[in-house]
């Protein structure tokens, strides 16, 4: 049991690491002045939040063992797998972005 909890951290750090980049990559895109006020927007918002979704998809598609379980022995469809490991990285890169903001708003104050 060990040894497949193990495989799920690093997997998890793994995940993180990507998903860091990934967001790091969007929010560049969202970076231009111009686009700035336009960023508080619900729209905007979205259409980030899609553009992180479809880069996880697109980065779990291309990568083989970029899988949440890879290594682990845990059997499950590989349809499944692939929109888990998406969606999950997907949420780790959120998750950098929320945490970054939450880090801006504290040193504003």
């Amino acid at each position: 049991m060990q040894p497949i909890i193990s495989q799920l951290w690093d997997n998890l750090m793994l995940f993180l690491v990507i998903g860091v980049f990934i967001e790091l990559a969007v929010s560049a895109i969202f970076s231009i002045k111009i686009l700035e006020n336009l960023l508080n927007t619900t729209l905007l918002r979205s259409v980030k939040n899609a553009l992180v979704l479809l880069a996880a998809f697109g980065v779990c598609a291309k990568v083989d063992y970029l899988r949440f379980l890879y290594g682990t022995k845990l059997a499950m469809p590989e349809a499944i797998h692939y929109v888990l490991s998406s969606l999950i990285l997907a949420r780790l890169a959120n998750l950098f972005h929320d945490f970054v903001k939450y880090i801006k708003s504290r040193s504003m104050a």
